[in-house]
């Protein structure tokens, strides 16, 4: 496309450059996306005129970005909600936190900037209650317990986050709830609550204590033999203060179906099923 050349001639991308040659590079400007309403079905909880309180499916993607321009949850959004806060930019309106595509959860969204701007604060207070249900392969050595291990980026894979010294400040709370042993393995629930809010938080976190969650795409390595849609991953509770009127909210949901389904194989083949909670 010429945007790239040595001494004003046009060169290949397997060119190998010499000494003191001069390259030029023509960076093009990056595309604007317009962003369009989708009706795609949406169960939503709860709704007024600052925030709503929605169910993201697994296997939708929040926001869109590279690969990702349509069907994502923002479509969506756009479609079903009249107003959204703008306080993310045009391909996050709506949005003050996130869950991974292939988890599957509540989310609450902001209406106005207003809520968006208290809603924000309340997440970098701790002052939301976020709780999680996984499937995981393995036993954790203590029926409760509090991981507390910075992340940041994989040093190697920018794409994977890792635990390490000088990230930043990583916080999980987890409970075991139940354990299954099979002739495939052993596996555990555990119930978990968060208390910061870093990418793939409870992922890295799980999966550096020897409990990758079960169909974990990037951290478990057995992934695949297990046959699911999508990470046994499921955000089942919200709980925060209202931002305008200070009123707490609650809100929980049940089990997506891919992860009773996978319970109910744990039932049918396991040779012991203990229930600790």
């Amino acid at each position: 496309n010429n945007h790239i050349t040595i001494h004003e001639m046009p060169v290949k991308p397997n060119y190998k450059v010499k000494p003191d040659q001069e390259i030029h590079i023509i960076i093009p400007q990056p595309e604007k996306s317009v962003l369009e309403p989708e009706n795609i079905p949406m169960n939503i909880l709860y709704e007024d005129n600052d925030l709503a309180v929605i169910h993201k499916p697994a296997g939708m993607v929040v926001h869109p970005g590279a690969g990702n321009t349509t069907h994502t949850l923002v479509n969506a959004l756009l479609y079903h909600f009249k107003g959204l806060s703008s306080i993310g930019g045009v391909e996050r309106p709506g949005i003050v936190h996130r869950l991974d595509k292939d988890t599957d959860g509540l989310m609450v969204i902001a209406k106005n900037d207003t809520a968006h701007n208290v809603l924000t604060k309340a997440f970098q207070t701790r002052n939301i209650i976020k709780k999680y249900v996984a499937i995981v392969t393995g036993k954790p050595s203590t029926p409760t317990d509090t991981i507390n291990k910075a992340i940041d980026r994989h040093p190697k894979y920018g794409h994977k986050m890792t635990v390490r010294h000088d990230g930043k400040e990583a916080i999980t709370h987890y409970t075991l709830q139940e354990v299954w042993h099979t002739q495939q393995g052993v596996f555990s629930r555990l119930k978990l609550q968060i208390f910061t809010g870093r990418t793939h938080q409870i992922r890295v976190h799980l999966s550096s204590i020897g409990l990758p969650i079960v169909g974990d795409k990037l951290y478990s390595k057995k992934w695949e033999k297990y046959n699911v849609p999508f990470m046994l991953l499921a955000s089942t509770y919200l709980e925060f203060d209202h931002p305008i009127t200070g009123k707490r909210l609650q809100f929980s949901i049940d089990l997506p179906q891919h992860m009773n389904d996978f319970i109910k194989k744990l039932n049918t083949i396991a040779f012991e099923h203990i229930q600790v909670e």
